[in-house]
């Protein structure tokens, strides 16, 4: 004769019930509030609002710095931070090359990264890339004028451009008028940590939403998160299925 297989036992059902409630209350607590801010993360300005606060951008290794170098044009500055150079508060592009220096010439503003020369009008909008001839001349150190030329130091020595740009000449470092680094006024510096360009609150709420601001750990601790949940609706359906059936 088989035998019948054991029930389990209401008082162990609801032990368990019990105390996976109280395990992720917490957590679910946590889903609720961070889901609700993400519905509404357009509404109250989130997905446009920067974080400046250094411990939090620590998580994501991103430094501020104590102050910000740049490059002064007329009344321009232009600065490289976190990999975006501005052009005042502006963003102008994403660059990954270090950021050499910026020169007036007689129709535009002359950029210079440690491979390429921007070109860009007097509002910052870039009219064109040109890549310097580095495999000649080596990486820019540094960029200048002379007579209204553009002038660049590299690994391989001075050199000026022709009007267009196109050909390099070796000259004499005398008279040349290079771009020197300062640093960017406490007002404008503070301005672009504010806007930050980097991190916005609703980027920190997905983050702290899926688990992923303490790395693989946050994950896996949303993701047991999950089944406890999965396990506490199976317990309290199969309490109530008992109950009822009684």
């Amino acid at each position: 004769m088989a035998t019948k297989p054991k029930k389990i036992p209401m008082r162990f059902l609801l032990w368990w019930h019990r105390h996976i409630g109280l395990t992720v209350a917490i957590v679910a607590i946590h889903l609720s509030i961070t889901g609700i801010l993400l519905n509404h993360t357009s509404d109250i300005g989130l997905d446009k609002a920067y974080i400046n606060i250094s411990t939090v951008l620590n998580l994501y290794d991103i430094k501020l710095p104590e102050q910000l170098p740049g490059y002064k044009i007329e009344n321009n500055w232009l600065s490289h931070w976190n990999d975006v150079i501005y052009f005042n508060d502006q963003v102008i592009a994403n660059s990954m090359q270090p950021l050499r220096g910026a020169v007036i010439t007689a129709h535009f503003y002359a950029l210079a990264t440690s491979e390429e020369i921007w070109l860009l009008t007097i509002d910052g909008e870039i009219i064109e890339k040109l890549s310097a001839p580095g495999e000649k001349l080596g990486d820019i150190i540094s960029i200048g004028t002379q007579d209204n030329n553009v002038t660049i130091n590299t690994e391989q020595g001075v050199f000026k451009a022709d009007n267009d740009l196109i050909a390099w000449q070796p000259v004499e470092a005398d008279s040349i008028n290079w771009s020197k680094q300062a640093y960017v006024p406490k007002e404008l510096t503070e301005l672009l940590f504010a806007e930050g360009h980097s991190i916005s609150w609703e980027r920190l709420l997905l983050d702290l939403h899926s688990g992923r601001i303490a790395t693989r750990a946050g994950t896996l601790l949303v993701d047991l998160a999950g089944v406890a949940l999965l396990l506490l609706a199976i317990t309290g359906f199969t309490i109530w299925f008992k109950r009822r059936k009684k």
